[in-house]
């Protein structure tokens, strides 16, 4: 189901804030007289992709797996 046009602006602003914030390296936010501490950066990687999940977006770190493996034999004669 689409975004309606006032609840993707509010992500849209809270995605900008987050981002600025993990730009600037802060972890505390203040916002109409409330504080905020995140844990840590990594935290607000998180609310970040999570934000852009929900508008969409792609961009957000994305983790590969990459499996290697070894059959034993190798041309030119012998094993490993």
């Amino acid at each position: 189901m689409p975004l309606d046009i006032v609840t993707q602006a509010r992500l849209q602003q809270q995605l900008a804030q987050v981002t600025a914030q993990i730009a600037s390296g802060v972890t505390r936010a203040s916002y109409e007289g409330k504080s905020t501490e995140f844990r840590s950066l990594e935290e607000l990687y998180k609310i970040r992709d999570d934000l852009m999940v929900q508008l969409g977006q792609t961009g957000g770190r994305v983790r590969r797996t990459v499996t290697a493996y070894s059959s034993g034999f190798y041309p030119g004669g012998g094993a490993y």
